[in-house]
């Protein structure tokens, strides 16, 4: 029987110069009046709906600027990481957001991995690290890890990987 993987919360605080939530929809922007060092998102972005599903403070490096960076899922999964400026509060949150989660195994954890080819008769094995949560959508609990192996990165259930 396979036992399901329990994925660690994240308890990580969220920050305090935050201005928008965990789970806040928002809407996508360009800043008015437009901020030129910034860029600018097209017509064809402008306007879609998503969700804040991660937050991090830090420098861009566009402008030298400090402060929150959101990462955002839209509506068709696409994931985005914008300033403030280019997010529209619209002042619910999602109802059904999972919590944040975490890996139980550190970046830079080495692992054996286990990966299948078109043949079901082969199977390749490749040691490397532990490089982050490998999710399809941010809005369900995550599906395996991240491990990079030389230049490439796989995408491998917990059942795929052996730490060594």
């Amino acid at each position: 029987m396979t036992v399901e993987q329990q994925w660690l919360l994240d308890e990580t605080p969220w920050p305090e110069q935050a201005t928008l939530a965990y789970g806040e929809l928002v809407e996508l922007t360009t800043p008015h009046p437009p901020v030129p060092s910034l860029g600018w998102l097209g017509p064809e972005i402008v306007g879609s709906r998503g969700v804040v599903v991660g937050c991090v403070i830090k420098q861009d490096e566009r402008d030298g600027h400090v402060g929150p960076i959101y990462s955002v899922e839209t509506e068709d999964g696409s994931p985005w990481g914008l300033r403030p400026e280019f997010l529209i509060p619209r002042g619910r949150l999602q109802p059904d957001m999972p919590p944040r989660y975490r890996s139980d195994l550190p970046d830079g954890t080495r692992v054996r991995i286990r990966t299948e080819s078109d043949s079901p008769s082969e199977t390749t094995e490749a040691v490397g690290e532990v490089a982050g949560i490998w999710w399809t959508t941010s809005l369900e609990p995550p599906k395996g890890y991240i491990v990079q192996v030389g230049d490439h990165e796989y995408c491998v259930t917990p059942e795929q990987a052996e730490v060594l």
